[in-house]
């Protein structure tokens, strides 16, 4: 039986307010009271978990599982006025992942927006989610887009949901250039688009050969270039593994 103070009784009492601030967030965003941002965040976290937000007891909060009541109430923000609330409302849907899949048509709408940083947000939507065959065309628009990360992105999602569009040569033709102002997290991301390839992404071995040997300087020998080679060499040896195993 819980005593007072006892610290289990106290995070269950913790949870439960979460839980209800969580349910209380989600009602805000269904109605038409301004502000969304900071509730939309909060869904973010909660759904995201675990982040840097502890219980007073040193015990992580455990995740929310998205409901879709709640990924519709996000999803009515992905369309605002305000760039910070539809980057706010995408951030949220990402981290639902493929509790996002009935709102992706939504989703799929940003990827025209004028502002990058919304197509971008837009793009990790989709790619996380693996869309189904109706956000195909906007994707394959996407492939064009001025941003190299939202094409990757793009490239990743239409693999995921099993698009026969070539998607190889989109990669080829925007891998990244390894200079002195690219960080590691980018290549990660082109990285992440060819393993989406599967066996398709054969035809990217010369340039996961060049990007092995270009990224094996000392130059590049800190821990996130290490994880990135890392990355490369596995994806090379299954690519050539599945080149002698048709």
């Amino acid at each position: 039986m819980a005593h007072r103070g006892d610290p289990e009784d106290a995070f269950r009492t913790r949870l439960a307010q979460d839980r209800a601030r969580i349910e209380a967030a989600i009602e805000r965003l269904s109605g038409e009271k301004p502000k969304p941002e900071r509730f939309l965040i909060a869904l973010a976290e909660a759904w995201g978990r675990p982040v840097h937000y502890r219980s007073c007891f040193g015990r992580w909060l455990p995740p929310v599982a998205p409901t879709e009541r709640g990924v519709k109430s996000v999803a009515r923000w992905v369309a605002a006025s305000n760039p910070n609330v539809q980057r706010a409302a995408l951030s949220a849907l990402e981290k639902a992942g493929a509790a996002a899949q009935p709102v992706l048509g939504t989703v799929a709408d940003a990827l025209t927006s004028k502002g990058p940083v919304v197509r971008l947000a837009a793009a990790r939507v989709l790619a996380r989610a693996a869309p189904c065959p109706e956000q195909a065309p906007a994707l394959r628009r996407a492939l064009s887009d001025e941003l190299f990360t939202v094409r990757w992105l793009a490239v990743e999602a239409l693999a995921r949901s099993g698009d026969e569009h070539p998607l190889a040569p989109i990669l080829a033709a925007s891998r990244p250039r390894l200079d002195a102002w690219l960080a590691a997290y980018r290549l990660d991301g082109w990285l992440r688009a060819v393993a989406a390839l599967g066996r398709d992404a054969s035809a990217l071995l010369p340039e996961l050969n060049e990007l092995l040997d270009r990224t094996s300087g000392p130059s590049r020998s800190d821990t996130s270039w290490h994880e990135s080679r890392f990355t490369i060499e596995r994806l090379v040896g299954e690519l050539r593994a599945n080149q002698g195993n048709p």
